[in-house]
């Protein structure tokens, strides 16, 4: 008798209902830590301050990107003025509007149509992890970095992601970059 490892996880874990979200967070052509990362904010569970002074420890509770408003998830995004700002020009390269409530977004973000659900997808990830990242960074490292810079790195991730499958799907890698590039 064969034991499969699927199958065994499949029994352990039990038949689970997927949430309305799934689509938001898990798809094949993404990169695979700003999924992980987007699925940890989706089910809020990263250590922002609000959490980590609910846990007991004493810390600033005031947000590390814009210094003026308490540090939750809904405000890290995109309700925070620095994050806000990078969201929309994100937005805006895959003509969405540029929502600022955590809920209203992630309900846009499932009604999408297909012509852009992918690249919108890939962007939103992609915006969240840098956005995480920049305020990791500030806090930890010290270094800060203006919206613009951190639309710019998004940017050049999300091209080079396009060119990374340009081989495997040259139709769709081409669709993708240029819907991208349509609106910059």
């Amino acid at each position: 008798m064969r034991y499969k490892t699927g199958e065994m996880y499949d029994y352990l874990k039990g038949v689970q209902q997927m949430v309305p979200w799934a689509k938001v967070i898990w798809i094949s052509y993404g990169i695979p830590r700003h999924s992980f990362l987007s699925w940890l904010v989706m089910l809020d569970r990263c250590p922002t301050r609000d959490r980590l002074n609910i846990w007991g420890l004493n810390v600033d509770p005031l947000c590390l990107l814009c210094n003026t408003h308490p540090e939750s998830r809904n405000h890290l995004f995109f309700e925070c003025g620095f994050s806000a700002d990078a969201w929309r020009k994100i937005a805006h390269r895959c003509q969405l509007q540029p929502l600022t409530v955590w809920g209203d977004i992630i309900l846009q973000l499932q009604r999408l149509l297909r012509d852009r659900e992918r690249l919108t997808l890939l962007a939103f990830r992609a915006t969240v992890y840098w956005i995480w990242t920049e305020r990791n960074t500030r806090l930890h490292q010290q270094l800060f970095k203006t919206p613009e810079t951190v639309f710019s790195t998004i940017d050049k991730q999300i091209r080079n992601r396009l060119q990374s499958f340009r081989h495997a799907n040259p139709r769709a890698s081409s669709a993708m970059t240029q819907l991208w590039f349509l609106h910059s």
